[in-house]
């Protein structure tokens, strides 16, 4: 296996129980013997870094199983949607409605999502509204609420789908940038005869875009979570009346009461935010990199080789640092400022502990509405 590791630097297994650490450039270290539970412990302890992720994440079809990408789907592809709609409906109805769904206009679900226009929607479901109405026509009005309310389910959770993905898409252009930073700059330690300089331009503009776009992706999926579970909670299943989803940001969750959802799962979703650590210094980012100039702190990337960040080994490195938080996720402040970076964490495992956070998030929150919405 070859692993991108913190620094910008990478560890390959070359054989069983058998490692070594290398930089962009190829230049390894001795091989060294460990364990694959133990390799974090073993080359924190000789170069200061650790194992993040395989390096075909930045492959064309990347494997995602270290995200726990195949869980997700189980829920939010394969089973919330389906779920919801058998709590709707009894087997004889369903038998029904199975028989009629081909005969929903394609624009439904095709307008809105990058092609038509708000016109030709209107217009097909005006005059698709006008056939239901029909009492010899297949298709009546419960049948169209139905499909739509059910739609709109799918819809959000192919939405948190992809934003999560966005975000693995982002942190694996966050190990390119650095690595890129490092061969781009090197040879500036050279000529200014250090071992270690600031490196500002494209690669490390790039690498805080990329960091951005992580930030942001992993708060909208958990304010589209905040947004599944109020639509999910608010429909009535005996008198179902399409209403579009209302848009909600996460920690508005402790505003819903028990409707559809019980106040088991409701109640269960607020422990979850309760108990979490990292996604309020997610959030409090997120809104910073919007709003300050924190987005301009995280340009700054450190290339050298030799010094005590990866214990003057001869290597040639990148470090890219997260700011200091409290304990309750507000940055470390003062003057005015909001990016100091006292403990040295590297951007890269901090952002992979963040994607990490919210994927628990989102599998025990689509777990509770699964649970529930099976016992109907």
């Amino acid at each position: 296996m070859y692993y991108f590791a913190n620094k910008g630097l990478f560890i390959r297994q070359i054989s069983n129980g058998r490692y070594t650490i290398e930089d962009v450039f190829g230049t390894c270290l001795l091989p060294f013997q460990s364990t694959e539970g133990e390799l974090d412990t073993v080359t924190e302890k000789i170069a200061n870094v650790k194992k993040l992720v395989p390096v075909g994440i930045t492959s064309e079809f990347p494997d995602l199983s270290d995200f726990k990408w195949s869980e997700l789907e189980y829920l939010y592809i394969a089973h919330i949607d389906y779920g919801f709609l058998n709590s709707l409906i009894g087997d004889k109805e369903r038998d029904r409605y199975q028989s009629i769904i081909g005969l929903f206009p394609v624009g439904y679900l095709d307008c809105g999502y990058g092609d038509g226009s708000k016109d030709v929607l209107e217009h097909i479901h005006r005059n698709f509204q006008e056939f239901c109405e029909d009492e010899g026509f297949p298709i009546q009005d419960r049948d169209l609420a139905l499909f739509l309310t059910t739609n709109q389910v799918k819809r959000i959770c192919n939405d948190i789908m992809s934003l999560m993905n966005r975000s693995i898409s982002s942190f694996a252009d966050i190990l390119r940038c650095q690595r890129t930073c490092i061969a781009k700059s090197h040879k500036a330690i050279e000529q200014l005869n250090s071992k270690e300089i600031i490196h500002h331009g494209h690669d490390s503009y790039q690498a805080a875009s990329a960091v951005t776009s992580l930030v942001i992706s992993l708060c909208s999926s958990l304010d589209l979570s905040a947004k599944l579970v109020q639509f999910i909670n608010a429909v009535d299943g005996t008198n179902l009346a399409y209403k579009p989803a209302r848009d909600k940001q996460y920690h508005e969750i402790r505003k819903i009461k028990p409707k559809m959802l019980s106040e088991n799962v409701i109640k269960g979703i607020h422990r979850l935010q309760e108990l979490n650590r990292a996604i309020p210094e997610i959030i409090q980012l997120r809104n910073d990199l919007i709003h300050s100039t924190s987005a301009l702190e995280l340009e700054k990337i450190y290339v050298g080789i030799g010094t005590d960040e990866i214990n003057e080994l001869p290597l040639y490195y990148s470090a890219q640092y997260a700011r200091d938080c409290l304990e309750s996720g507000q940055p470390v402040r003062f003057l005015g400022r909001d990016y100091f970076v006292e403990n040295k964490q590297d951007i890269e495992m901090k952002a992979l502990s963040w994607i990490n956070c919210v994927f628990e998030y989102h599998l025990k929150v689509g777990e509770y509405i699964h649970k529930h919405l099976q016992g109907f």
